[in-house]
């Protein structure tokens, strides 16, 4: 068998591998995903690795950078240079934690409120045009699918 004839027949066969193979369509569907979330937070001038930052921040204001870095699972360096960014655009300020004279509280301040309260809407439409194609059934079952696989509770089980 000619070199050629073996990639002729092994192709469709790493086709198949791949269009069934989660991780492949879990990145590619998250490269998806960002590139609509760049495009559309873009709109509202916030760039996507502030978001999730702002989101938590929008839910519940005033905690500290460790607290903030935890509950979105980012490195704290990661964490760091996010509010350092946040700070620089003016989204949200930094005090000095009364119970800790070595700790920051980070507050959103009245423009990263107003930015913060523009995400729900652009997050939900994205997510809603890459699963248009779903049934409002098959798009829960992805989500309870996914927060499984992620060992991520909905809360609803108990």
């Amino acid at each position: 068998m000619f070199r050629g004839d073996y990639l002729m027949t092994q192709v469709p066969k790493a086709k198949a591998a791949r269009e069934g193979s989660f991780g492949f369509l879990v990145q590619l569907l998250a490269r998806d995903l960002d590139a609509r979330m760049k495009e559309a937070l873009k709109e509202i001038g916030v760039e996507v690795k502030i978001f999730a930052n702002l989101m938590m921040l929008y839910e519940e204001d005033g905690i500290n950078q460790r607290a903030l870095g935890e509950r979105l699972n980012f490195p704290e360096y990661f964490t760091s240079r996010n509010i350092d960014a946040m700070v620089e655009a003016g989204y949200v300020e930094r005090r000095q934690d009364p119970n800790s004279r070595r700790s920051y509280l980070i507050f959103l301040t009245d423009k990263g409120r107003e930015k913060a309260s523009q995400l729900p809407a652009k997050i939900k439409a994205v997510n809603d045009s890459v699963l248009a194609e779903l049934t409002e059934q098959e798009k829960a079952d992805v989500i309870k699918l996914l927060q499984k696989a992620a060992k991520i509770s909905d809360g609803t089980s108990s």
